[in-house]
């Protein structure tokens, strides 16, 4: 039977989200990464099967943390405009903040198997967000000219394109950061104008 050993598993994923951020996917090896936290290779494997399934679990925190945060904020608000407001913005600051590690995570490939627990909780969760956010898109722009086709789409697109589009600027929009805010204001804006 496996040795488990209590406060393990947090000491390892954040020295994994360091490593992984600093020196990147390809260049994390689970050797060093057991060294740094003090454990054999054997037990580091007890916790984490595979590198990916590693990386996987550093992604889901940060998700969690970032959901946390998010559903936190959401109740604060009071109108499906300022919540809509209020995810878009979270999305941009979190994905801003993040981008050595979201970068590596898209860069890497890594989206795990089929058979992969930590990949099947990042696709429901990400399957959630995308559907919090259809529904907040259809209460704003509700009677909206030309928006029932988007707001009806079973698949959550519109959502989705979203999330996709600024993660794209976040991301791979060049070093202009100022600038790049200023925009996702102006569309923020655009997006869920306030009365």
């Amino acid at each position: 039977m496996p040795k488990i050993i209590p406060d393990l598993g947090p000491r390892i994923l954040r020295a994994a989200a360091h490593q992984f951020e600093a020196k990147g996917f390809a260049a994390t090896d689970m050797k060093s990464l057991a060294t740094e936290v003090g454990i054999s290779v054997g037990t580091l494997y007890n916790y984490y099967p595979s590198k990916p399934e590693l990386f996987l679990a550093v992604s889901l925190l940060w998700k969690d943390e970032l959901s946390a945060r998010m559903l936190a904020r959401l109740d604060e608000a009071d109108t499906p405009v300022a919540k809509l407001r209020t995810v878009l913005q979270m999305l941009y600051d979190d994905m801003e903040n993040f981008t050595g590690l979201w970068r590596e995570f898209i860069r890497s490939g890594t989206g795990g198997g089929p058979g992969s627990p930590h990949a099947e909780r990042f696709r429901k969760d990400n399957d959630a967000l995308h559907q919090r956010l259809q529904d907040l898109l259809r209460d704003v722009w509700k009677g909206h000219p030309n928006s029932q086709r988007l707001l009806d789409d079973d698949g959550n697109r519109l959502a989705r394109l979203m999330v996709t589009s600024v993660l794209q600027l976040a991301m791979g929009a060049g070093d202009d950061k100022p600038a790049n805010r200023r925009f996702v204001e102006a569309w923020i804006d655009f997006v869920a104008p306030l009365p």
